[in-house]
């Protein structure tokens, strides 16, 4: 006690003095500290002078000490002046330190005592006083000095500040300091709720994510000032740091998110990198108790609190100049609630003097702050209100517009229950059921249900069915309306089934009676001739189409007939065509009723039908083709004034398995028509392969299908024989135009191959044309050759001739490729001339009126009369090549040619012999006077291009 005594005594330390009349005293300036191991104790101190001397002034008030993992030791001195006893509150502020010790050391006396043991690692029953700070009741004698020996351990920050006080102005201190911390924690517990319930209500990310934020830092909060361990978890210390760092780590993250959702959609987001940065470090503080000690843990907590309160605010003040709506607001809401934070931590922490004041001035920044945040928010919603109330007035105007759409529209409208009760229709679906009123068809359809407007009521139950499986059915409905006439309509339906009511039926009617009328008209318009009933040529083949494939299968043979009537053109060229079609219906009802049911009956087209006589063979035919031809014969026509007497040609031809196809066989009966035409009409003619008429009319069919292509593909080719004048030299080209046929394997057809076929067909008209066409075009392109050119000779047969619009193609030919007329000669053959004079001479007089020249070809071949010559005014006459080439030989060619030649002198016209094949011929034709020669000892057909090399 000796030693105690001098130990005590030797410490040069200020003492307090306390005055009978103190009411609140703060033990600063009067503080001393020192930094200890923590396995320091009191009796340590005092034993040893060492220590005591090595106390140390606290230097300014509420200095923040930090210590870990050794303690603070604060020692100060108190005497009491006053004659009573007079007891104070010790009060340490920090509501977060681990271990603290209060102990009084009487210096008269040498009396220790330990006053109370508590800290956040013991539960808060051990506290001396119930309250969030750590303070012990204190009693001084009269005249007492006292030592006091207090001993702080915590991993943090321990701030010097202790306080004497009456218990009276302790509680209402303490209670003054609850009212805050309640407050500060009430806000923040309001925002977070109201934030949850506007998330849960509005689904949005930014709501639920502040939330989040106000609840972690309410926790922080609570754990701060001692809240949550005074009343949630009070006999559980271990919660204390491992809560703090969870609620701090979380906080940071929903920070973090919370302002990379607001800004997101701003021109300047908030940077992905920078977030992902920020939630990394919020996770390691978040877990940090659990790898780091104390020490490390603080400077963790430090580090990433300063690292993303200040990204955050970044953050938050670039959205504040991005000019979005609400951007000012947020960013100072913010800024605010940030430095209200950092106040919060570091009065805390103890940088701050006059806690009181700033828990106050932070009480009003929160509200400031969160008042922004919130009027942000709250303006946002409001938005989010008005663009709903937007949404909503233009639903119940998209409503209003359906409903009108729904009561106007063309397609009947309607929904039913699963039984067929009428639930709604529209105006249209009135209309194609037949009614003016609705509640008409309520009440009609109040027993029956929709069923009776089916023609087949199963068919409802049936489309119920379906839709049961399927939910929607698309299908054609055959109806009955209220007066009985039936319908045909599209119906398309969809079952839909509601959850909180019965399933029902809604769906469209579009009334297709029109249209179903017309399909059905089409349909047999398909199949049918227009003009005489009877089935069309799609139709027939179909059906010996199907004659073919059962005979394929070894059933029953079929047989057909061709049938033609005979001079058809005659009448419908000397009447009129309307002649041609009473005509048609006339026969076509006679051979309908001849033929009765034996077989199919058609019109293939113009004036042809075909019969399909089913399970019958050619022979069997016969009969029918006889009576055919007897009906037809004893038919007479009349038009007008005039009678006619008609008949047909027949062809009959047997389906045949080794037939390729349904068409084959029916061109075997066309080709047997074909002959009994050739052979004088009024006849039937059976199809055989070996007959020579037929084999004559399958090559004209080969020509003529090889003529169409030549003429659609351009497979003719023009060459070129010169003629060469015998009395004279010219050095201008003169040569005739003659015409190529190109076959299948490239080689070159001559004219006399086909020319005979294209007439019989009527396809000289199409040659002549595309042969003037092609060598025009040719000679417009090569003006150099048309410089040379002298005369060029162009066949023309006498259909085109008699063609009304031939001429006129001709003329607009010069017209346009602006050939000369007077390098133009047209040959006419000496037959056609004389058959159709009228319109020879017509074209002759026009063209050479124009410059052209004529030349009569083949004279001598025809009619052989020179009284002809005096009717056409040609300028060459062209001798027959038969007279030409036994001229040397034979002296009778050699009269004619020359009597030939003398006579078309003495007209004035020129002569031209062909067929000049050698130099004798040659010279006899230039002793005689011909003008000019040509032939294969003049020179050979050469290709049209030639012409131009040659130039």
């Amino acid at each position: 006690m000796c030693l105690w005594s001098c130990s005590s005594s030797a410490f040069p330390a200020e003492e307090i003095r306390l005055a009978p009349d103190t009411r609140y005293t703060e033990l600063y300036p009067h503080l001393y500290y020192q930094l200890m191991d923590s396995e320091t104790g009191v009796e340590d101190i005092i034993f040893e002078p060492a220590r005591q001397h090595a106390f140390i002034a606290v230097d300014k008030p509420n200095q923040a000490l930090r210590a870990y993992p050794k303690v603070v030791w604060f020692f100060s001195r108190l005497t009491h002046t006053g004659q009573k006893p007079l007891t104070l509150v010790l009060n340490y502020p920090s509501v977060n330190a681990d271990r603290i010790e209060f102990y009084t050391y009487d210096r008269v006396t040498h009396e220790l005592n330990l006053l109370n043991r508590a800290g956040t690692s013991f539960p808060f029953s051990e506290r001396q006083m119930r309250v969030r700070t750590f303070a012990v009741n204190l009693t001084l004698k009269a005249g007492q000095e006292l030592d006091l020996y207090i001993k702080v351990e915590d991993g943090a920050i321990v701030p010097a500040s202790f306080s004497l006080q009456l218990p009276e102005i302790f509680e209402q201190d303490a209670l003054e300091h609850q009212l805050i911390d309640g407050v500060v924690m009430g806000i923040l517990l309001i925002l977070a709720i109201y934030n949850l319930l506007l998330f849960f209500n509005m689904r949005q990310a930014r709501y639920g994510l502040f939330a989040g934020f106000f609840f972690s830092f309410l926790l922080v909060v609570s754990v701060l000032n001692g809240s949550g361990f005074a009343l949630i978890w009070p006999d559980h210390p271990e919660l204390n740091p491992a809560l703090f760092y969870l609620a701090c780590g979380a906080c940071m993250g929903f920070m973090s998110l919370f302002s990379y959702e607001m800004t997101r959609h701003s021109p300047n987001p908030a940077p992905g990198w920078l977030i992902a940065l920020n939630m990394v470090a919020s996770i390691c503080l978040l877990f940090s108790p659990l790898f780091a000690v104390r020490e490390v843990q603080l400077d963790i907590l430090l580090w990433v609190v300063s690292w993303v309160m200040l990204s955050n605010l970044t953050i938050a003040v670039r959205f504040g100049f991005s000019g979005q709506p609400l951007a000012r607001s947020f960013a100072i809401g913010w800024l605010l609630f940030f430095i209200a934070t950092s106040v919060l931590v570091l009065t805390e922490f103890g940088y701050f003097q006059n806690a009181h004041l700033w828990q106050i001035l932070l009480v009003l920044s929160v509200v400031c702050s969160m008042m922004l945040i919130g009027f942000s928010l709250a303006r946002e919603m409001q938005q989010v209100v008005a663009e709903n109330a937007q949404q909503s007035a233009e639903t119940i105007k998209a409503l209003r517009q359906y409903a009108d759409i729904y009561h106007h529209a063309v397609e009947g409208m309607f929904s039913t229950t699963l039984d067929g009760q009428l639930l709604s229709a529209n105006r249209a679906l009135l209309g194609i059921l037949g009614y003016n009123d609705l509640q008409q068809l309520e009440q009609d359809v109040r027993h029956d249900g929709m069923s009776r407007f089916y023609a087949n009521p199963d068919e409802r139950l049936q489309m119920v069915r379906q839709l049961q499986h399927a939910n929607n059915v698309s299908t054609e409905l055959r109806g009955v309306r209220r007066d009985g006439s039936p319908f045909w309509a599209l119906m398309s339906a969809r079952l839909t089934r509601p959850k909180d009511g019965d399933a029902f039926i809604h769906g469209s009617l579009i009334d297709i009676t029109a249209q179903k009328t017309a399909n059905e008209q089409l349909a047999y318009l398909a199949s049918h001739d227009s003009l005489t009933g009877l089935y069309n040529r799609h139709h027939f083949m179909q059906q010996v189409q199907q004659a073919w494939q059962r005979l394929q299968l070894d059933q029953p043979s079929a047989a057909l007939l061709y049938i033609d009537i005979d001079q058809f053109k005659v009448i419908n060229s000397s009447c009129d065509h309307e002649a041609g079609d009473a005509l048609l219906k006339q026969i076509s009802e006679q051979i309908r009723q001849a033929v009765a049911s034996h077989g199919t009956l058609a019109r293939l087209g113009g004036d042809e039908f075909g019969l399909l006589l089913h399970g019958k063979t050619a022979q069997e035919a016969f009969p029918v083709a006889y009576k055919l031809l007897d009906v037809v014969k004893e038919f007479r026509f009349f038009w007008q004034d005039s009678l006619f007497n008609i008949s047909v040609s027949i062809g009959v031809a047997e389906i045949a398995p080794d037939d390729l196809s349904a068409e084959q066989a029916l061109k075997k009966a066309d080709s047997a028509c074909f002959v009994a035409k050739e052979k004088g009409r009024n006849r039937i003619h059976l199809f055989d392969a070996t007959d020579d008429e037929l084999q004559k009319h399958h090559t004209d069919i080969h020509w003529l299908q090889m003529l169409r292509y030549a003429l659609e593909h351009d497979q003719f080719v023009l060459h070129t024989q010169a003629i060469q004048p015998m009395q004279h030299r010219d050095n201008l080209a003169h040569y005739e135009v003659l015409l190529r046929l190109k076959a299948e394997d490239g080689s070159l057809v001559g004219p006399g191959n086909f020319l005979s076929s294209a007439e019989r067909y009527g396809l000289m008209p199409q040659i002549d044309r595309w042969v003037l066409k092609t060598y025009f075009r040719w000679l417009a392109q090569h003006p150099s050759h048309q410089q040379m050119l002298g005369l060029c000779s162009i066949n023309l047969s006498g259909a085109s001739l008699i063609d009304p619009l031939f001429k006129a193609y001709v003329q607009a030919l010069i017209d346009e490729y602006r050939i000369p007329a007077r390098q133009l000669c047209f040959e006419i053959t000496e037959s056609v001339a004389i058959l159709n004079l009228q319109n020879t001479l017509d074209f002759i007089q026009h063209f050479r009126g124009l410059g052209c020249k004529f030349a009569l070809d083949d004279f001598g071949s025809g009619f052989s009369s020179y009284g002809y010559l005096k009717n056409f005014p040609v300028d060459y006459v062209k001798i027959d090549g038969n007279f030409v080439r036994d001229l040397t030989d034979d002296k009778f060619d050699r009269a004619i040619v020359q009597s030939i030649h003398d006579v078309a002198s003495a007209m004035g016209i020129q002569t031209i012999a062909e067929f000049v094949e050698n130099q004798d011929i040659l010279n006899a034709l230039r002793g005689m006077g011909v003008h000019y020669a040509q032939g294969y000892g003049i020179a050979k057909p050469k290709p049209l291009a030639d012409e131009q090399m040659s130039v």
